[in-house]
């Protein structure tokens, strides 16, 4: 059994029938990815990981904090 490896590519779009071409050639699959939306949920998952969290007790800073 033989694995498999998944690979990105960041190439132009003048060369993706070029890199078809050659998926097709050797056997390969080449699909192309969309690019992945970063929410403003997933911005404050990473920063509560990365703690970069933010504190206030003041209702006016806290919403000037939001606005941003």
């Amino acid at each position: 059994m033989e694995t498999n490896a998944t690979y990105i590519l960041q190439i132009p779009e003048a060369d993706n029938n070029l890199l078809h071409a050659l998926a097709k050639k050797f056997g390969w699959t080449a699909k192309k990815q969309k690019p992945q939306h970063i929410t403003r949920l997933d911005k404050a998952i990473k920063s509560a990981h990365e703690d970069e969290l933010f504190e206030t007790n003041d209702i006016d800073v806290l919403m000037k904090s939001l606005k941003e």
